[in-house]
């Protein structure tokens, strides 16, 4: 057999094969990828024109730039839980922060940032600094630069 003809007969075994088995499974693939969604919970901001929403994926988002940009600071985790009217109450940022580093000293920055870009993305409906946790957890030491 030539090697056009082995090409020829590999491509219509192949799609034979795949034809038949997405329709036998295409159902199940559809139904896992419908069930993986999650929606983003909605955060309620407030500006001069009034009331807006922003989904909470958006400002873990923003949120984590604000953290990675601390030097010596990267987010591991940010929660955030909103109360009545989805009005943020709390975001909790999980650190983990370079070796070598004073750990107040960058989760203070990290504060200090995540509290800036909420005023910048939710303005008057912002928690504020006491609305913003660092938590450091120490969960691998390198002393490499």
């Amino acid at each position: 057999m030539s090697a056009e003809e082995d090409l020829a007969r590999a491509t219509g075994l192949l799609r034979a094969h795949t034809d038949s088995t997405w329709s036998g499974v295409r159902e199940a693939v559809l139904a896992r990828a419908a069930a993986a969604f999650r929606p983003s919970a909605p955060v309620r901001g407030r500006h001069a024109l009034g009331d807006f929403l922003v989904a909470s994926d958006v400002v873990v988002a923003q949120l984590r730039t604000a953290v990675d940009a601390v030097p010596g600071a990267t987010a591991a985790r940010i929660l955030c839980t909103t109360g009545e009217e989805d009005v943020l109450q709390q975001v909790v940022v999980e650190l983990s922060v370079r070796f070598g580093e004073s750990l107040h000293e960058v989760a203070a920055a990290v504060r200090a940032a995540v509290v800036a870009e909420l005023a910048v993305l939710l303005g008057a409906l912002s928690p504020g600094a006491d609305g913003v946790r660092a938590d450091v957890h120490v969960t691998d030491v390198d002393p490499r630069d």
